[in-house]
């Protein structure tokens, strides 16, 4: 070959047993036959001899001062040499050999030590087929040690007549192969560390930084995405993860990285993780924002899931063709890139997925504000096309497949510039040759010098070829700047060892030692694993109390918009409170929270406890004077702390439910009618409780109940005539740090409507006019809806939808036949409408009809999907920017039952009605039907304690049933639980409800209470739930 090596390497291998290189007899050997090559090397420190270098004759002997006078310590010559030897760790000292207790710990603590030229003596290079366990060397399969020697070094030739003398030597306890000691095949290696020049730093500048813009532009075109800065962390995370995680599975893979450098490693996972994370967040927003989160994920998933499995394959086939036909180092380098590929579509597919659902989750969509302005813009003349409409594609993934593809042309781009930079020994031909091999395989490779075979087989295990081609990076790097300085390469004639294999050895190979699994199982079994899952329970635990903090407050994705329950979720549920009444349940109430209060006419109070298994608690009254029965109205305060009960006695009380004793008490007086409103409100500073009370004669009653001092009645007269109806309400301010302010609305006979409010502790009280079609009628019932900002007045044929903070009247529901106690309202969540104010997507009434007694639910929604119906009073009539109440969209559902029923503010109402005995009841949890089906039953039953099995076939039985805005309908057997047995009386009517929470109502179903769940109720108070 024309390549003039710079070094000649030589080398001895000595073997013991197999595998059995560290024990004693065998490192006194080998320091036996270093010191017959090289000459006495105990306490070796050639910088003795410095200076005493001159010429000798060609074959000449060497003394030791001569011999390290040439050493490469001493100034770098034509005559230099160094050698490295596991000899070194004692000093080359055959006493200390013989007075080390623990050869093998020895061993592994001198790991890091280096030689006089400061060449680390590491396990790679000082011994061969080496076997780890917990991260320690513990068995080996012979000692090398090397001599590198320049060309025209004598103690390379003494080296050389050393060995074919000990070969000649008939009283040697060993075996030497070749058997005349000489050793003539050898090949040329080049040994190359090529860092980064300045033109590589800037094309990798370049490359990062056209991948960052790339990045941030495409994170910019996401509107539907909340956080983006979240978003850049989560890609941060799985690069780094997916980087961290294929070094570790190289490492253990023992797959050789130091080759290439490591700045150069997170650009080919960025460029392909990137493409599949985009495409999957545009998927995920194309998908229908009215859709559960779930579903648009799963949907998204289940376009770009194929594309994105396809694409990893495709890029894993390339990467594998490229390993054929590449250097080993860049081949190396195309394993990391596989597994990286592979550990980022894991994670895309579990930690980005998961990621993503929470900042969907999360999002304020703005999809009605948007299809607005778009239908604007329609009506304007059309935009002439940009000349970079190209460009634009380009970067927001819309283009065709052959920009999809972007990733895998920089991946295969980059392992061609790495080809070109860092390769051992192998010029542009032989790089072709290889592949020309791997296309056609009768094509051969121009073959190296062949390397010597041993004429007879001593079962290594370890090739020198493959101990070679292992040796660590960083030692090729040493050895550069003790032969050739301020280079990064180096050629030398390597020449294969010269092997001795000692005489009572056995060389048969073992299992000994050998374990099933790789040696980092063991060792993260023994030393990360606790680590581990301390780590993972931590982060679970974090990101458990993460993702509630953040969803806590979240609107619920169980449901649509305009409030409608998908089909997914669970069905109708429902759960008998035990032990029950003696007697029939007359009176309940409920608090969002989930506390339930039930009156019975066995005259006993009982309080439930929803969030704690239904635990409840009898109220017991201790002394005649504090008997509250015959109870006249019953109330329970925000935080379900205290429940208050007024008696026909005029006397009212209070019960704590946390300590489960009597408070206070006092006389306010009474009227032979329970109080049109009788409710808590935010207490006064000291006091512990607060109500309000107002009498059908007009009265407002105001009560402070103090622990340490008296009771504070304030009674005043705001109004003038009699009261049939009163609602309490609270509206947030509008104004930041500002306190909520209490509002009450009334209705008097008359059909006049005030609105009273309290304000720095005053109340103030002025009249809503109502304005109707017909003006002579009057309203007959009210019904704030203070999240909205509105208020309905009922009429005998009409509701008026009035704007509480202008009295203005936004619209006229007209042609209702209701009767007009029973309306009830639900509607969606407000949102931003593109006029500024606030809007609705769906708004529901529901009543029973006058004629026929059933429910009705009529729901209005805007005309085109995704807009809004405004809620801002004052509306110009021309060209209005949002949709008006007159341009909703109406749909109405008639439900054929009877029996009482409840509006919920998950989007749905609930209620009980008797079975016809000749239909069978679903075998199911639940049933659905069409609206159209008929279910309306009538009947008596005997009333009696004993309980008889009875088929549905046989009685009659009730049933709980739910409807949505959509029409879509749900039933429950109400007595399906199977604990309606004993203690149950039968039933022949139930009148007695209370809303608890979002999606559960309370029912005294003769002397039991029952309580009907639609879907997965978190009792989260009033906070949580919406009108």
């Amino acid at each position: 070959m024309g390549t003039e090596p710079d070094v000649v390497m030589r080398s001895i291998w000595v073997h013991g047993s197999y595998m059995k290189a560290l024990e004693r007899d065998v490192l006194l050997a080998g320091l036996e036959i270093q010191d017959a090559l090289l000459g006495q090397t105990i306490d070796f420190d050639p910088k003795l001899s410095a200076g005493l270098g001159k010429a000798v004759d060609h074959d000449a002997p060497l003394s030791l001062e001569m011999r390290d006078s040439f050493h490469a310590i001493n100034g770098l010559s034509e005559q230099s040499w160094f050698f490295h030897s596991p000899l070194l760790y004692w000093s080359c000292s055959r006493d200390a050999i013989a007075e080390d207790d623990d050869i093998v710990s020895t061993i592994n603590e001198s790991s890091r030590r280096s030689t006089s030229v400061n060449v680390t003596l590491r396990h790679s290079i000082v011994f061969s087929g080496k076997r780890f366990e917990d991260q320690r060397l513990v068995a080996a399969d012979a000692l090398v040690i090397t001599l590198v020697h320049k060309l025209d070094s004598p103690v390379g030739r003494q080296w050389e007549r050393q060995a074919q003398a000990l070969a000649q030597s008939s009283a040697s306890p060993w075996r030497i192969y070749p058997r005349d000691g000489r050793v003539n095949n050898s090949q040329v290696y080049e040994f190359k560390f090529q860092p980064l020049s300045l033109q590589d730093d800037i094309f990798l500048a370049i490359a990062y930084s056209i991948t960052v813009i790339y990045f941030l532009l495409s994170l910019t075109k996401l509107r539907a995405l909340r956080s983006r800065f979240g978003l850049m962390l989560t890609v941060v995370a799985q690069t780094v993860i997916s980087i961290m995680g294929s070094f570790t599975i190289c490492a253990i893979l023992k797959v050789d990285l130091s080759r290439v450098p490591r700045e150069v490693y997170p650009l080919v996972v960025m460029a392909v993780g990137l493409e599949n994370m985009f495409r999957l967040v545009n998927a995920v927003i194309i998908t229908p924002s009215q859709s559960k989160t779930s579903t648009r994920i799963a949907e998204a998933l289940g376009h770009i899931g194929p594309i994105a499995l396809a694409g990893v394959g495709q890029d894993l086939l390339i990467l594998y063709l490229l390993s054929k036909v590449v250097a080993p180092g860049v081949a190396a380098f195309c394993v990391f890139a596989a597994v990286a590929l592979i550990f980022d579509f894991v994670l895309l597919l579990t930690f980005f997925v998961a990621v993503l659902s929470v900042d969907v989750r999360r999002t304020e969509l703005s999809d009605s504000l948007e299809t607005v302005k778009s239908q604007r813009k329609k009506l304007g003349a059309a935009k002439p096309k940009s000349r970079n409409a190209w460009v634009n594609a380009v970067l927001s993934g819309k283009t065709p497949i052959s920009t999809r593809i972007a990733g895998t042309i920089v991946m295969v781009c980059f392992i061609l510039v790495l080809q070109g930079h860092f390769f051992d020994n192998e010029s542009p031909i032989r790089t072709l040759s290889r592949a020309l091999q791997f296309i056609r395989p009768d094509h051969q490779l121009p073959p190296p010098t062949p390397a010597s075979r041993l004429s007879v087989d001593i079962n290594q295990a370890r090739s020198p070829t493959a101990w070679l081609r292992m040796q660590d990076h960083e030692t090729a790097r040493e050895v550069i700047q003790v032969i050739k300085p301020n280079t990064h390469s180096y050629v030398a004639r390597v020449y294969d060892p010269l092997v001795f294999v000692l005489d009572s050895s056995d060389r048969t190979p073992t299992k000994a030692g050998v374990r099933r699994f790789l040696p980092a199982a063991y060792d993260f079994a023994r030393h990360q694993s606790i680590i581990f899952v301390v780590s993972v329970l931590i982060v679970v635990a974090a990101v458990s109390l993460l993702m509630n903090y953040l969803l806590w407050n979240e609107e619920d994705t169980s449901q649509d918009d305009d409030g409608t329950i998908h089909k997914e979720d669970p069905l109708m549920t429902v759960t008998t409170l035990t032990p029950g009444h003696d007697l029939d349940v007359v009176m309940l109430s409920a608090s969002p929270d989930g506390v339930v209060v039930s009156v019975g006419l066995d005259r006993r109070i009982r309080v439930w406890d929803l969030r704690q298994n239904d635990r409840s608690h009898y109220i017991s009254p201790t002394t005649n004077e504090l008997c509250p029965f015959p109870i006249l109205a019953m109330a329970i305060d925000e935080q379900a702390e205290w429940v208050a009960l007024l008696s026909v006695t005029g006397r009212l009380m209070l019960w704590n439910t946390n300590d489960k004793k009597w408070g206070p008490s006092g006389i306010i007086g009474t009227e032979a009618r329970a109080p049109p409103l009788f409710s808590f409100k935010h207490p006064k500073p000291g006091a512990i409780a607060s109500l309000l009370l107002v009498w059908t004669s007009g009265s407002l009653i105001e009560v402070n109940f103090h622990l340490e001092s008296a009771n504070q009645i304030v009674e005043l007269q705001p109004w003038d005539g009699l009261i049939s109806s009163a609602k309490q309400f609270v509206s947030k301010p509008t104004i930041a740090d500002a306190e909520p302010s209490l509002h009450i609305v009334v209705l008097t006979t008359k059909g006049s409507i005030y609105l009273a409010s309290q304000l720095d502790g005053k109340w103030e009280s002025i009249n809503i006019p109502l304005f109707t079609p017909d003006n002579s009628q009057k309203a007959k019932a009210i019904l704030p809806l203070p999240k909205i900002g509105l208020l309905l007045a009922i009429t005998d044929n009409t509701v008026a939808l009035i704007h509480i903070s202008t009295q203005e009247t936004l619209h006229t529901f007209t042609d209702l036949d209701a009767r007009p106690s029973s309306i009830q309202c639900f509607h969606s969540a407000k949102r931003h409408a593109f006029c500024g104010h606030n809007g609705l997507t769906s708004f529901s009434l529901a009543y029973n009809s006058r004629s026929t007694g059933d429910p009705i639910l009529r729901t209005y929604s805007p005309s085109q999907e995704g807009d809004l119906i405004c809620t801002a009073p004052s509306q110009s009539p021309t060209n209005p920017p949002c949709n008006t109440w007159t341009s909703a969209i109406l749909t109405i559902h008639k439900v054929p039952h009877d029996g009482p029923w409840q509006a919920l503010p998950c989007g749905a109402i609930v209620g009980v009605t008797k079975r016809r005995a000749s239909r069978r009841p679903s075998p199911v949890d639940s049933s659905s039907r069409k609206i159209g089906d008929s279910s309306c039953a009538s009947g008596l039953r005997r009333r009696t304690g004993t309980p008889r099995a009875q088929s549905a076939d046989e009685t009659d039985g009730w049933e709980a049933w739910t409807l949505s805005a959509k029409g879509e309908m749900h039933s429950v057997d109400l007595g399906g639980d199977g604990d309606s047995g004993r203690g149950q009386l039968f039933v022949t009517g139930c009148e007695t409800m209370a809303r608890v929470g979002r999606r559960s109502v309370a029912l005294g179903f003769g002397n039991m209470v029952k309580v009907v769940m639609v879907g997965n109720e978190r009792f989260e108070g009033e906070e949580g739930a919406q009108e």
